[in-house]
């Protein structure tokens, strides 16, 4: 077999829509998957190949050579991750037993290193730890460079296809009934940012590869969703390499160096769709075991793993043939990691399991999995990558202020859906009355003013008779902290911190053609939203109480 690799840069923002984010937006993958850049060569094919039936999987022998480049299992294309330069690396994703310091970030520059756990070898003791929230990485030994891609967040009106733009709904004037539907509806779209290169690697034949290289020309390809609307566009910026696959694994360590460990460690390089005996797609960690018994065909059964970590997503995509979505079905997500004891493969049985997969959808990438791929190091060095200022968008001074109020806007929206999942988590147990809760509510919004003051909140803190306060105190939030107690974290804690509402403040930032915005510890829009958190929590109890 032969390995393709080439290097995608992005031209324009790349749509890879995923399942993540609410219904009136769309949120692209981390990465451009194998399913996207198989379809592109799919229609460059089709379009090489004019004679070709519209049946194009029927049994007819013209059709032998599309059914062996895109169908039948023998040809793999896999996800396109982020391309590390100064390495020639293609990036990985983060293992999921990886932890830092819930205190510690990863920091701005290359010193000093952020300290990484690998809970897989051993659980440090008095640390309370947090997974990380980079989605790539390479590894040196215990070097790690951690990555995070780029987005780029677009709104857009949902317009009129006849008239180019929105427009209103109709109603009949005598019986007020809608005669037409209006357009103009507000959408977003949270994209792969320009400038950002990711490193595609396809799997074929010998007797394919020259065919497949040949598709892979011309350089400009369109990838995604919104290609008419200007996403997609991506290019190979690299000479398109072609190599042996005994010379060539996807972590880049031969496999006979990875046999004679004290611990079988498998890592899933991507998202891995797995069936029970019943046929049925399940998230359960045992079917890893069973998979690979039945890849290798074991007549034992392998014990089951002594250590997991694990995640589950949803996946599906989109037939262009038919312009339908794929069935959704639940996979175990990229990262994921499991521990046997007492199990030994060969070197040429790790190289089967790493070369095809386990598994359903391997050919676009899916089912991709390493075995003992780290070291055996309880603790990595990792530091983000070497600064690169790529050429950003010169936005004129001029529309700055609308960038910003754009970016702020998006915030709140990320606030809100933020604020909303915290209220829903919070229930109070006790006896306070309603009119003890209104009197909180009353308060609080005396205090959203312009700007915002946790003053009139304090006052009423210290001000409490001694009914009232006990009624505070024996009032117990979610089961845990008195409801005085909480709303005094809250005041002196407000966000970015174990104790407050919204701990990692950092992952809402949002950047809009360069314009930055974020919500800081001391800021007004922190003190805005805290005072908006106590005032649902003090609505919601008051709903509750009168049920």
């Amino acid at each position: 077999m032969k390995v393709i690799t080439f290097i995608l840069e992005t031209q324009q923002p790349v749509l890879a829509t995923s399942f993540q984010g609410d219904p009136n937006s769309d949120v692209s993958y981390a990465y451009i998957p194998g399913s996207m850049i198989r379809g592109a060569l799919i229609g460059r094919y089709l379009k090489r190949h004019p004679k070709l039936p519209d049946d194009i999987l029927s049994d007819a022998k013209i059709n032998q050579e599309v059914k062996r480049l895109f169908f039948d299992g023998n040809t793999r294309y896999l996800n396109a991750y982020l391309f590390c330069e100064k390495q020639k690396k293609r990036t990985l994703p983060v293992p999921l037993s990886w932890y830092r310091n819930k205190d510690e970030d990863l920091p701005q520059n290359q010193e000093p290193a952020l300290e990484v756990y690998d809970l897989s070898q051993s659980e440090p003791e008095q640390v309370s730890l947090k997974g990380l929230s980079e989605k790539f990485c390479t590894v040196n030994e215990r070097q790690v460079v951690l990555y995070r891609e780029k987005r780029r967040i677009n709104i857009h009106t949902a317009r009129d296809r006849t008239k180019g733009r929105s427009s209103p709904t109709k109603h009949d004037p005598a019986t007020n009934k809608v005669i037409q539907e209006g357009e103009g509806a507000i959408f977003c779209y949270e994209a792969l940012d320009v400038n950002q290169t990711f490193q595609g690697v396809i799997l074929c034949e010998d007797d394919d590869a020259q065919t497949i290289k040949d598709l892979l020309k011309p350089a400009d390809i369109w990838l995604g969703g919104s290609i008419s609307a200007g996403y997609g566009h991506t290019k190979i910026i690299s000479e398109v390499k072609l190599e042996d696959i005994e010379n060539w694994t996807e972590i880049g360590i031969e496999s006979k160096k990875r046999v004679d460990r004290n611990h079988l460690k498998i890592t899933l390089l991507s998202d891995t769709i797995i069936r029970d005996r019943n046929g049925q797609v399940s998230s359960d960690y045992l079917l890893v075991k069973q998979a690979i018994e039945e890849k290798l065909q074991f007549k034992s059964e392998l014990p089951k793993p002594t250590n997991v970590f694990l995640n589950s997503t949803i996946v599906g995509g989109f037939n262009r043939k038919w312009g339908l979505p794929l069935p959704q079905d639940v996979a175990l997500s990229a990262g994921s990691v499991f521990v046997f004891n007492n199990i030994k493969l060969t070197s040429e049985q790790i190289k089967i399991l790493e070369r095809e997969g386990i598994g359903d959808r391997c050919l676009e990438g899916f089912g991709r999995l390493a075995f003992n791929w780290l070291g055996e190091y309880r603790e990595f060095s990792a530091t983000p990558p070497e600064l690169f200022r790529a050429n950003e968008t010169q936005l004129d001074e001029k529309y700055h202020d609308l960038a910003a109020q754009m970016a702020e806007n998006i915030l709140r929206q990320r606030l809100d859906q933020s604020l909303v999942k915290e209220v829903s988590d919070i229930n109070l147990q006790g006896n306070i009355t309603n009119s003890q809760l209104s009197r909180l509510e009353i308060v609080v919004r005396q205090g959203l003013t312009n700007p915002p003051s946790f003053l009139p909140l304090i006052e009423l803190l210290s001000s409490l008779t001694s009914n009232a306060r006990e009624q505070y105190r024996n009032t117990k939030v979610s089961g845990n902290k008195s409801l005085e107690q909480q709303l005094k974290d809250w005041l002196v804690k407000p966000i970015g911190n174990t104790d407050s509402w919204l701990k990692n403040p950092q992952d809402l930032e949002v950047n809009i053609a360069g314009i930055s915005t974020k919500i800081k510890p001391d800021s007004d829009l922190a003190t805005e939203y805290t005072l908006r958190l106590i005032m649902a929590v003090a609505k919601k109890a008051k709903k509750e109480k009168n049920k």
